[in-house]
């Protein structure tokens, strides 16, 4: 059991970093959508306060950082049914 764990634990780091980079990516997204889209002239823009885009983002890397551990608890759990079975 204990060995189990210690296998998947080297894999959290990676589910870590991804979860960064791919809130790092729709944070960007985001940004971009706000301020750099194209608006049709005429059309009134309203753009989020400071604070809610810092709030946005903040609940935009929160989600995908937890998304990605969950993943790897998932991996985890897998593997350990997976192990389970193979001879040794």
């Amino acid at each position: 059991m204990k060995d189990a764990k210690n296998s998947t634990a080297g894999a959290r780091k990676y589910f870590i970093y991804t979860g960064i980079a791919v809130g790092t990516a729709l944070s960007l997204w985001y940004l971009y959508r706000i301020h750099l889209q194209r608006i049709e002239p005429g059309v009134p823009v309203k753009y989020d306060p400071v604070w809610t885009q810092f709030v946005n983002i903040a609940l935009i890397y929160f989600a995908a950082i937890f998304q990605f551990s969950l993943l790897h608890k998932l991996y985890g759990l897998v593997m350990r049914f997976v192990r389970k079975d193979r001879p040794r």
